[in-house]
């Protein structure tokens, strides 16, 4: 069974089973870098909002076995839980006062979202796009947030300028999303758990550091922390010498001082094969390593 075919069946059982007036239909969705999603859309009489629901993970589920029957069930009862968690009164997202504190923005490469762009307020950045968006919910233990892309029609319900809502974003976003800069050593340890590596090998990984990571405290659209006021400046302080950023993904970046870094034609190519082969097309930053002077205190290309 395909993935299109496995949604229009996870739709079909969620059909029998719901005894309310609860509306699905296919959704298919342009989301950043042009990559396409497909899920289930729920609609709900009284309810004013109308979740998209993708199904990715519940495939994969039923690859390795699930039934159909269980796998439905389990979305119907997240739709359950995003309804009770993110519905808003009527007027929330129409009147800006309600919403202005929760402008924020995010990072994504430029060239691969020349359609979105035009229908969104945004800046130019090197060759990257800053986006802005609301932040209807954040989930810091599990590193998600939810969010809603402000779009042109926004600014016309709201009466405010693409200037208003940069200026919002600067305010807010730092403050709800508070950067991390971290190790690479520290990262992976975090990620290990307990899985011992050995004392040994753990100091030989410290001794030679040369990686860090900066992202925000959520881990969750991290690489607009590029943007944070004094940032790059307090890191290049930390080193005392110029670095190079390397982009991970829209998540997080790698900083590499510029002493420790190998030359930059093998940088930008490892950068495009970890592009090529582990981050998905959703995630794609760039592929080009930027580079932080800190007597200009500027970034480049």
């Amino acid at each position: 069974m395909s993935y299109e075919q496995f949604v229009e069946k996870i739709a079909a059982v969620i059909r029998e089973q719901v005894k309310e007036p609860l509306y699905l239909s296919i959704h298919a969705t342009i989301k950043n870098n042009g990559y396409e999603r497909k899920g289930i859309a729920f609609s709900e009489k009284g309810i004013n909002i109308s979740p998209t629901i993708y199904l990715e993970e519940y495939y994969e589920k039923f690859i390795r076995g699930s039934d159909v029957e269980s796998l439905a069930e389990q979305v119907l009862e997240m739709y359950y839980k995003v309804r009770v968690k993110h519905t808003w009164k009527e007027d929330t997202v129409q009147d800006y006062q309600n919403i202005k504190d929760k402008i924020i923005y995010k990072l994504v490469n430029r060239e691969r979202n020349k359609e979105l762009l035009s229908q969104v307020p945004h800046e130019d950045y090197l060759d990257l796009a800053v986006l802005f968006y609301v932040m209807v919910d954040i989930d810091e233990t599990g590193g998600q947030m939810a969010t809603m892309l402000i779009r042109n029609e926004h600014l016309v319900w709201w009466k405010v300028s693409a200037e208003e809502i940069r200026r919002r974003a600067e305010l807010n976003t730092e403050k709800l999303l508070p950067y991390e800069f971290s190790a690479m050593c520290m990262v992976i340890e975090e990620m290990l758990g307990d899985r011992d590596m050995g004392d040994e090998d753990w100091r030989n990984l410290k001794e030679q550091e040369n990686m860090y990571v900066l992202t925000n405290h959520i881990r969750s659209g991290g690489a607009s922390v590029l943007l944070y006021t004094g940032r790059l400046e307090a890191i290049s302080a930390y080193f005392k010498e110029n670095y190079y950023i390397l982009p991970s993904s829209i998540h997080e970046v790698i900083i590499i001082p510029e002493s420790r870094a190998l030359p930059r034609e093998e940088m930008e190519c490892v950068i495009r094969e970890v592009n090529e082969t582990q981050v998905q097309a959703e995630e794609f930053l760039s592929d080009h390593a930027y580079y932080y002077d800190r007597v200009k205190k500027e970034i480049t290309v």
